[in-house]
């Protein structure tokens, strides 16, 4: 999801780039695509969210006023067609028919006690027949999770798995690393200059999981052919190179660095399931090379300390688990998940509805305590946050008066260029307790709930 501080950029460079300093995105007729009910921006969170009432409120920085410039412009967008038929979940059985009904109440913090018992039966091994993650169709299918430290080590304990069921070594292949020219080390207040790596930094370097740096670019890469990778980086959309692509390790291409160890040069991977088929010349159907690159990034030391240091390494990771932020847009026949470190029902709605269909959802238990509940209902149940539920119902009502203006059935008497002014004088027309047929009733409105234009 965007933030208001990004959206106002990216109207600032449009505007910028055809000269309208008057218009919003410089007259560019816009159309945004997304999902309030999945996970808010990662920098901000929901405070930092399109509908966050606290974006500009206090614009005495920079900062904030992109962001009330950002919430200002996102207002101007009165055009809103909500898709409600459901693409992903293509079979009809019954148990499919529950999955939608729990995950459309899901997207409100609605559910309901027969959601919360059907999502019981999905759990592994909660009963004969709930599914098992021990299962075949679950193998080196990628777990969803809601923190990058239980991704990185499922991660590391899949690439082990993988390697002893298929009779490979892992082969390790170290980044090479230098110290930024403005390298600075910084531990709670303190700072000093750092002029060379020692060996003993380098080694925890090495060894230390992805999201221990700010672009979480593994310093140590442990692969063998066939190994599930997901793609770090986008280099080449034409050939399917794009960041979130999914792939396995087809060969390499190796060589050796300035410690003596091994580096990669060029890592060769075949793209699983990309948009079109990819032809290279010399290369099989959908092989794209991928070559070592050099990013500046911030690593965490195990003492706390941070350090700037120049990494270069092919921007690849295994594939064997993702967070719920990376999982958004994919869509799966298998679907393992963990709920367990999945903070807020937009994390449980993000990463359940990645499901094709029941069959294949599974939640994973807390294996280390059986007797623990694998889902908190608390975070799926009550209602959500206020400003998010005005949202929603703001959105109908401008769907509403979307279609009413498409099938040209909307009085002149309803008008306006901002959403509140429109909205208002929509309510002004009608009535303020009228409410479409289509709205869930969750977030319905009436005269003892209101929905009140206020800005």
């Amino acid at each position: 999801m965007l933030s208001c501080s990004d959206l106002y950029k990216i109207s600032a460079w449009l505007v910028t780039c055809l000269n309208q300093p008057n218009l919003p995105f410089g007259g560019m007729n816009m159309i945004f695509a997304g999902d309030f009910a999945q996970l808010p921006p990662v920098i901000g969170g929901e405070n930092s969210a399109l509908y966050s009432p606290a974006s500009g409120m206090y614009a005495i920085g920079k900062k904030s006023q992109d962001a009330a410039l950002g919430k200002a412009v996102w207002h101007q967008v009165t055009t809103v067609v909500i898709l409600r038929q459901n693409m992903r979940q293509s079979t009809q059985s019954d148990n499919d028919n529950k999955l939608c009904t729990a995950l459309s109440n899901m997207r409100y913090r609605a559910c309901t006690s027969d959601d919360i018992a059907f999502l019981n039966k999905r759990v592994c091994g909660s009963s004969m027949s709930a599914p098992d993650i021990t299962s075949p169709m679950y193998r080196n299918v990628s777990i969803i999770t809601g923190l990058n430290i239980y991704k990185d080590a499922y991660n590391r304990i899949g690439s082990d798995r993988f390697s002893q069921e298929t009779n490979q070594e892992l082969v390790n292949f170290y980044s090479e690393d230098t110290i930024a020219e403005t390298a600075m080390v910084r531990k709670h207040v303190k700072q000093k200059k750092v002029t060379a790596l020692s060996p003993q930094i380098q080694i925890e370097l090495w060894n230390a999981y992805p999201s221990t740096n700010n672009k979480h670019i593994s310093g140590k890469l442990s692969l063998c052919k066939g190994l599930p990778v997901i793609i770090w980086l986008n280099s080449a959309t034409e050939l399917g190179i794009t960041k979130g692509q999914e792939a396995t390790v087809y060969v390499w291409k190796e060589s050796t660095g300035s410690h003596g160890q091994k580096i990669l040069e060029t890592l060769f991977v075949k793209l699983i399931s990309p948009p079109s088929a990819i032809c290279i010349p010399g290369l099989p159907e959908n092989v794209v090379p991928l070559l070592r690159t050099s990013s500046s990034i911030t690593c965490i030391l195990q003492d706390d300390t941070k350090i700037n240091i120049n990494h270069s390494q092919v921007e690849v990771m295994p594939n064997f688990a993702m967070t719920d932020y990376c999982s958004q847009g994919k869509t799966w026949p298998v679907n393992p998940v963990d709920l367990n470190n999945c903070h807020s029902h937009q994390s449980y709605y993000t990463v359940l509805s990645r499901s094709a269909s029941c069959d294949g959802t599974l939640i994973l238990p807390d294996f280390t305590d059986r007797n623990k509940v694998a889902f908190d209902p608390k975070k799926i149940q009550g209602m959500c946050s206020g400003h998010l539920h005005q949202e929603f119902r703001e959105l109908e009502l401008l769907d509403h008066i979307t279609t009413l203006l498409y099938e040209k059935q909307l009085p002149n008497s309803v008008y306006g260029d901002t959403r509140y002014t429109l909205i208002e004088s929509f309510q002004a027309t009608f009535d303020k307790e009228f409410v479409p047929d289509s709205v869930e009733t969750s977030i319905k409105w009436s005269r003892s709930d209101p929905l009140d234009a206020v800005d």
